[in-house]
């Protein structure tokens, strides 16, 4: 039997490592997404609560509206996040939401009296941890650089699982003696997945 040459156990030890590391790193990030979809497959619901409210008066232009006009508005409110609404003025005034984990803010600008309502609203950890479930990717033009960094966290986190999955087929592979149990699993678990979807899509 010919024995494994230098630089294929040097590879093989390579992949093993980082398939170890890479998967210890991903799991926080794997277990946000299993707790959210338990808490959404079960319909967990939180119900926000109100941590208050208060009017501040603002300076506007004439004729400001849509994002410029939101974007004016938030920096004298001092307030960040991702921005849920596009500023339409109607009747003079205009509603926007601002998002953060666990947290939103219901602004309310009147342009004629020159202020701005703000009602916080809080969903907790529950509701932090959905939102991040449901903002995961840059596919949805985020606009705050912490929801853009989330995306960009959240599609690094896809790739490499896919590279854990090649990688520990690779890894299973090396091992001789476990092809044939690994070969049956990986089997079971297609049959598995064709006899789940092929009702979902067909039926």
């Amino acid at each position: 039997m010919k024995s494994k040459s230098p630089s294929s156990r040097t590879l093989a030890r390579w992949v093993r490592e980082l398939h170890l590391y890479i998967g210890l790193f991903l799991s926080p990030f794997i277990l946000v997404y299993a707790v959210s979809t338990l808490f959404l497959n079960h319909s967990v619901r939180t119900t926000p609560t109100d941590r208050g409210r208060e009017v501040v008066p603002i300076t506007v232009e004439d004729g400001l509206e849509g994002m410029p006009l939101v974007h004016s508005v938030l920096q004298q409110l001092e307030i960040s996040g991702e921005i849920l609404g596009r500023g339409m003025v109607r009747n003079d005034k205009t509603t926007f939401r601002v998002a953060r984990p666990g947290t939103v803010k219901i602004v309310s600008v009147d342009l004629k009296k020159k202020e701005a309502e703000v009602v916080e609203r809080s969903s907790g950890l529950l509701g932090a941890i959905v939102f991040l479930h449901f903002n995961p990717g840059l596919h949805k033009q985020p606009n705050w650089a912490v929801t853009k960094f989330w995306g960009w966290l959240a599609d690094s986190v896809v790739y490499l699982t896919l590279f854990l999955t090649v990688s520990g087929i690779y890894l299973w592979w090396l091992l001789k003696a476990e092809r044939k149990t690994g070969l049956i699993i990986i089997g079971a678990g297609g049959l598995s997945f064709i006899l789940l979807i092929v009702p979902l899509i067909f039926i």
